[in-house]
Parts: structure tokens; C-alpha cells; sequence
């Protein structure tokens, strides 16, 4: 049985057999005029640079960045720092390489802490608000539970990249929101939260999960907040005796972006800066859990 080896096993002069998703892939030319591939592997365990520099016109026709990829190779040490000479690569095609342990889970690193205690903790804040608040967060929450504990803020290979990191990001918002304007009337604090809670979850519809994330077909041509905003129309449809006034408020907050919209908006100002105070928290040192 081959062994299979995640990326924080790896030590020099190992040879590594293992499944990968392929990043920031780039053609160079070398210092004596060779061509080769430089790119970046990851798995949930970290990532490595590495280099093919045997047939890299072969080898670019085989995979393109983002791929899943099964590799073998060598690690190797350059000023300090390890990477992986890579001596065959090919795409993943999972049929064939089941058999020889690939597991999906094993690809894409998700955040540490647990989305459950998050999750938890923004079903009790939602239930402390008044209606028609709670109603709203706790349909579309239970709907989306499943994506709103997996899925990723971005597609890009950062921190917010991982699994989980959408409802952290949120819940980083919400504490953030309960601190800096915690002299609120209630009615606005309700309604300022409430827009936190919602603004991003379009997220949902944003992308689908195959292994790996990527765009969904219904999200191509529209922005992450204008998915949140059909989401929100939907529940509007089920029940149609809410205040209409309160969830256009909602939807306008959510829609509001500085500067680009020329009526002001002061609770959707707030929203927007609480998330600039988010982007500037650690992914893994968030507020108390």
C-alpha cells in the first residue's frame, strides 16, 4: 500500500507520493535559459512551493491551476526552505485514484475552531432580538445551517479561503458590532445586527462544494450581496404579514457600499465598518467563543 503523505509531514530527501490541489501555477525560465513550472500545492494540512523541471511542456497540458493533482517527487531544501522537485503530475480523477487512498476531506484546510460552537452562539443571539428579526435570521440560518458551518468567504487561497471561514468572519462581525455600538437603542442594535447576519450570506448561493469550492451557475453574474438580497425576498414571499418597511431596510443597509451610493445611509456605514474592523482580526484569534 502506497503511503500517502500530507504537506506537514514532509522532510528533505523524502519521496512523496500524494493528492494535492495545484496553486499559482507559472511559467519562468531559469537562470541558465531552461523553462519550468513554479507553482504552489496544498492540502487542509499547509502548503509547499514547488518545481517541474523535467517536460514541463508536457506536464503544463496535464493540469491548470486550481486542479486536484496526484504528484510524485522529492523534497528538496533551497535557503532554507523546503519544496517539492516534482517528477510526475497528473489531474485527479477521482474513479481511479480512490484505490489508492485519496480522500476528498484531506484537501482543503478549514479553520480551527469548531463552526458548531459558532454556529450555537449566533442562534442564541439571534433569539434574544425581537421580531420580526428572529423569525427572519432563524428561517434563513436553519435553511442554510449546512453551508453557513462549511463554506468559505473567498475563493482565494488565504485564510478566508479555508472551510468555515464565512461563519467566522460573520460571528467576528457580530461581537465587534456588540462592543463598539453597544449604546444602540434596541431597535437599532436589532436592526444593525440583523444586517451583519445577512449581508454575506449570498455566500450560499455564491458557490457550490465539489471537493474543492467554486463559482455555482446561478452566481456568474451576481455579487455576493445581491444574492443575499434574494435570499431575504424569498422568505418576504412565505410570509407575507411582515413589516415590508423593515425588510427593505435590511436589503438597503446590505446593498449599501460608501461611496458608491450617493444617499446616505448611516446603519449600513456601520455594517460596512464593522466589517473593515473584522478584516484587521486574526482568522484564528476572533473574540471570545
Amino acid at each position: 500500500m502506497i503511503k500517502i503523505k500530507r504537506i506537514n509531514e514532509f522532510k528533505i530527501g523524502q519521496n512523496i507520493y500524494g493528492f494535492y490541489q495545484a496553486i499559482f501555477t507559472e511559467k519562468k525560465i531559469s537562470k541558465n535559459g531552461d523553462y519550468y513550472i513554479d507553482l504552489h500545492l496544498r492540502d487542509k494540512t499547509g502548503q509547499i512551493n514547488a518545481k517541474i523541471w523535467q517536460f514541463p511542456e508536457f506536464y503544463e497540458s496535464m493540469f491548470k491551476e486550481g486542479d486536484l493533482v496526484a504528484v510524485k517527487g522529492i523534497v528538496k531544501n533551497y535557503r532554507k526552505k523546503l519544496f517539492l522537485e516534482i517528477n510526475n503530475i497528473s489531474y485527479l480523477e477521482l474513479d481511479r485514484y480512490k484505490k489508492y487512498g485519496f480522500d476528498k476531506s484531506d484537501i482543503l484546510p478549514s479553520i480551527t475552531l469548531s463552526t458548531n460552537t459558532i454556529y450555537r452562539n449566533i442562534i442564541k443571539d439571534i433569539n434574544r432580538m425581537s421580531s420580526p428579526f428572529k423569525e427572519l435570521l432563524n428561517d434563513i440560518y436553519s435553511k442554510y445551517e449546512i453551508e453557513m458551518k462549511s463554506f468559505p468567504d473567498t475563493l482565494s487561497y488565504s485564510n478566508y479561503g479555508k472551510k468555515g471561514s464565512l461563519i467566522l468572519k460573520i460571528y467576528n462581525a457580530l461581537r465587534i458590532s456588540k462592543s463598539v455600538y453597544k449604546n444602540k437603542s434596541l431597535n437599532d442594535k436589532d436592526m444593525i445586527m440583523c444586517s451583519i447576519l445577512l449581508k454575506y450570506i449570498g455566500r450560499v448561493k455564491q458557490y457550490k462544494y465539489d471537493i474543492v469550492f467554486s463559482h455555482s451557475n446561478i452566481a456568474k453574474n451576481e455579487s455576493c450581496f445581491i444574492l443575499s438580497r434574494d435570499i431575504i425576498k424569498d422568505f418576504v414571499k412565505k410570509n407575507k404579514n411582515i413589516e415590508k418597511n423593515i425588510i427593505m431596510e435590511i436589503i438597503d443597509i446590505i446593498l449599501y457600499d460608501d461611496g458608491k451610493i450617493m444617499v446616505e445611509n448611516p446603519k449600513g456605514s456601520i455594517v460596512n465598518t464593522v466589517f473593515n474592523l473584522e478584516k484587521s482580526i486574526s482568522l484564528n484569534q476572533q473574540l471570545e467563543v
